[in-house]
């Protein structure tokens, strides 16, 4: 059944205005960053704004947690197709590559509430869980590679895990917006993949 016309209208400007604040959040901060401003670059009124979140608090936890939700969901199903456990860590490093390019202000949100461990307490929690899933998925698909010979045996899937995902926060965070443009792009990835430590065939 179709969702009627006044609530298709109402989930597109709730979805305005988490983009905004993302953007706006993620270039000036929690503090300088007011409702007034976001209503403002959305083209609403402020009292709009608390019609679909209660708070300023309440926004700021949306626009870190649901597009970093929507990145992990992105992730897992790399990890939960068909296929060899190299080709799916293969097909994981290639979308999350991707998402730094196309989720910069959403990631950039993340590490900065990473930077902030004492003033969002609990924000920081629920990203830090977020990222436990992440790290638990690929350190079983990566320790069915190990038992496959896919992958060198004398490394920790715990290590290895947490090793590749403090990588690509640094590049994301170095990088931002121009990775895609860097020179050493493809060999980012290749460096990311490499962190896993294929055994090559015929070794």
């Amino acid at each position: 059944m179709a969702r009627p016309v006044n609530e298709e209208k109402k989930l597109e400007r709730r979805k305005r205005i988490l983009k905004e604040a993302v953007i706006l959040f993620a270039e000036g901060g929690y503090s300088n960053t007011t409702t007034a401003l976001i209503a403002e670059k959305v083209g609403v009124t402020p009292g709009t704004i608390f019609q679909y979140f209660p708070s300023k608090e309440s926004l700021y936890h949306a626009a870190v947690l649901e597009p970093l939700a929507d990145i992990q969901q992105k992730s897992l199903a790399c990890l939960q197709q068909e296929g060899s456990p190299s080709a799916l860590i293969k097909n994981m490093v290639k979308e999350q590559f991707d998402d730094i390019y196309f989720y910069t202000n959403e990631l950039r949100l993340a590490q900065s509430v990473l930077g902030q461990r004492t003033r969002f307490p609990e924000l920081t929690e629920k990203v830090l869980e977020s990222t436990k899933v992440m790290t638990d998925a690929i350190e079983s698909v990566y320790a069915k590679g190990q038992l496959m010979g896919e992958f060198d045996k004398s490394f920790s899937p715990a290590m290895i895990s947490r090793s590749y995902i403090s990588f690509l926060n640094g590049v994301g965070l170095t990088l931002g917006e121009s990775i895609v443009h860097h020179p050493e792009w493809e060999n980012l990835k290749g460096h990311a993949y490499y962190l896993f430590a294929p055994i090559q065939p015929g070794k």
